[in-house]
């Protein structure tokens, strides 16, 4: 009899998990009893088979959140901290083992946007202060979009790939330390630091065609300009859209396949989808001058229509977690400001629509006062 159970035990599938350090935790492949309604301490969703459970206590583990990794670094979603990378972790308990008082606050996912409950898992960022936390149910939904580290070693290589070539050559700095003359790889000729335009005219960049009005380099034997931020741009870099390295190419005419906009200038290349540079800037999750809400990237938002200028929404959507709001890259990335030939003055990009004028004054057609 005695023998029959220790071959049963040596059977039973056990392991010993962080979260639950005081027992250790059976698998569970079928459901014994399907009235008793249990949940998941991990996710804190309905607990089903296969589980683990600890027979000790009331305390249960979806495999899935049982096997997550401990760690995920560089992580697409939060490439403001990649070489910190996020962090499976649970509320300190009264030991103070994680005396930041970050940890105590009610948090939204920055996935999905609904409360992450702390007492369950989530993923965090490393960074002292970085208040990044997501659901382990909705960062491993992808699974393209992460990657396992075995390895400290295995992580640091991956950190230097995607931190890799700068995109231009300092030739010479200025007392304030900074880049006065550069050698971009995508020109021919060396560029000059300037702030400001002499020239009162709406010149774009060359390399994001927008307009300049901050720091820009410039040609002095070509009308060649290019703001200070482009010219900083990796020529590689690791975009929050795909974990992939991205390498910037140049076009002469090229369409973006993102905002869609017939473009010249420099793209980043992501697995043969061309981003230009306006839409590449876009962080994942941004505040939108228009809506009261923070906006996060929705991969799954295609097919339902942009608040902006009412058509339906491709490759995804900036949307709100509280309400039905949603901008594409298109819209989210227009300019706040331009020149146009039927007036002298600057048109700024506005939110309050003035229903009286219902016409615009372009193609004289009337317009739509909720877009």
């Amino acid at each position: 009899m005695e023998m029959k159970n220790e071959s049963h035990d040596k059977l039973v599938q056990r392991i010993q998990h962080p979260f639950h350090k005081e027992h250790s935790l059976v698998l569970v492949a079928e459901q014994s009893n399907e009235g008793l309604k249990t949940y998941c301490n991990g996710c804190g969703e309905l607990l089903s088979t296969p589980c683990y459970t600890c027979i000790d206590c009331n305390y249960h583990l979806h495999k899935q959140c049982a096997e997550a990794p401990l760690s995920l670094p560089n992580h697409p979603l939060h490439p403001q901290h990649s070489r910190y990378g996020l962090f499976l972790r649970q509320r300190p308990d009264h030991s103070g083992v994680y005396g930041c008082a970050l940890y105590l606050r009610e948090q939204d996912c920055k996935i999905c946007f609904k409360k992450v409950r702390l007492e369950r898992g989530s993923y965090s960022c490393r960074k002292l202060g970085c208040n990044y936390v997501v659901h382990v149910n909705c960062v491993l939904e992808d699974r393209r979009l992460y990657q396992v580290i075995e390895d400290e070693k295995q992580y640091e290589e991956l950190y230097e790939k995607s931190m890799q070539s700068s995109i231009i050559r300092v030739i010479k700095v200025n007392e304030a330390r900074e880049a006065a003359k550069i050698k971009h790889f995508g020109y021919q000729h060396r560029l000059v630091l300037a702030y400001n335009m002499e020239e009162e005219i709406d010149r774009k960049c060359d390399g994001c065609m927008l307009s300049i009005s901050t720091l820009f380099n410039y040609c002095s034997v070509c009308p060649f300009f290019l703001l200070k931020t482009c010219a900083e741009l990796l020529r590689i870099m690791q975009h929050w859209f795909r974990q992939v390295n991205d390498t910037v190419c140049f076009h002469d005419i090229q369409n973006c396949d993102f905002c869609n906009r017939h473009c010249s200038g420099f793209f980043y290349n992501i697995r043969g989808w061309d981003m230009c540079l306006r839409c590449a800037k876009v962080a994942d999750t941004i505040k939108c001058e228009g809506h009261q809400h923070f906006l996060f990237f929705d991969f799954k938002w295609e097919d339902k229509y942009c608040n902006s200028y009412g058509k339906r929404c491709w490759r995804g959507a900036f949307r709100c977690g509280k309400c039905k709001f949603a901008l594409d890259f298109r819209c989210l990335t227009l300019p706040h400001s331009a020149l146009h030939k039927i007036d002298e003055h600057v048109l700024k990009l506005t939110y309050d629509d003035d229903k009286e004028q219902s016409y615009c004054d372009i193609c004289e057609q009337e317009r739509d006062p909720s877009l």
